[in-house]
């Protein structure tokens, strides 16, 4: 019989969606999503070090905390001999000023939504963790219903907003 995946609150508490998912409810969400991504790390990391983080707190105000999360996940994902693809800190520096870039003129603020990107390295290097650990991700990876309803609602929504801008703008 080969070996069965460990269910994933007890082999590894780290919340690591497929990158697709990742991509879509950020961008859907207008970076709500990143912010529950955060959330959910934080409270993994509480969990794995006993500490009195308020995850919640941290995760709302991720910009300034992504650097403390960035590198515990990296060294979480170290004892396994994995390595994060970029620093932690750069990661965290190009994490801030994406948040900054929402309060551009014009449409500069466009550059928020890709708010994600800095926590793809993160992410994909715990993907590889789970996979060493033999995790089942795919409750992870999976779109629910709520999911679905939010790309859906949110990819509308966002569409509507490209063809406002460009109604506004296409003139000039």
């Amino acid at each position: 019989t080969g070996v069965r995946a460990q269910p994933i609150s007890e082999a590894a508490a780290y919340y690591s969606p497929s990158s697709m998912k990742l991509v879509v409810l950020s961008l859907t969400t207008l970076g709500l999503y990143v912010v529950y991504w955060f959330w959910r790390n934080w409270q993994a990391i509480q969990r794995e070090t006993g500490g009195t983080q308020w995850p919640w707190a941290r995760a709302l105000f991720s910009p300034l905390w992504a650097y403390l999360c960035f590198r515990e996940l990296r060294d979480a994902a170290s004892n396994r001999r994995r390595d994060l693809a970029c620093a932690p800190g750069l990661l965290a520096v190009t994490y801030f000023l994406l948040n900054l870039a929402a309060r551009l003129p014009n449409a500069g603020w466009l550059l928020a939504l890709f708010v994600f990107v800095p926590l793809l390295p993160v992410n994909s290097l715990l993907r590889r963790y789970h996979q060493d650990e033999r995790v089942d991700t795919e409750r992870m990876d999976r779109f629910g219903a709520l999911h679905i309803l939010v790309a859906v609602v949110g990819g509308l929504f966002l569409l509507l907003l490209f063809v406002a801008m460009f109604l506004t703008n296409g003139g000039r």
